[in-house]
């Protein structure tokens, strides 16, 4: 099993957005951005300090991206991504 590790900053009282982590259910809910069917995998808080920590199970692509505010931040591209994992070979 690998794993990721997602660091951001925790929600700040002077302004500004706050962010999360939701693990989409296919390639077109990232591309469309489409968060119904999304799961919120780590709420504003819980990127602070050393981050969070997601497992990744399968051998699969995952999808994530920044839920809050309606999703304005995966809609400008600026927060989803992909992750692949890969096998490890044994040298």
């Amino acid at each position: 099993m690998q794993r990721a590790v997602f660091k951001y900053d925790a929600p700040n009282p002077n302004g500004g957005f706050p962010h999360s982590v939701y693990l989409l259910p296919n390639y077109w809910s990232f591309i469309k951005c489409d968060l119904r069917r999304a799961e919120r995998i780590a709420n504003p808080n819980q990127g602070a300090g050393k981050g969070f920590e997601f497992v990744l199970k399968k051998s699969q692509p995952y999808f994530f991206a920044c839920g809050e505010h309606g999703g304005i931040h995966c809609n400008n591209g600026t927060m989803k991504f992909v992750v692949m994992p890969l096998k490890r070979w044994p040298f």
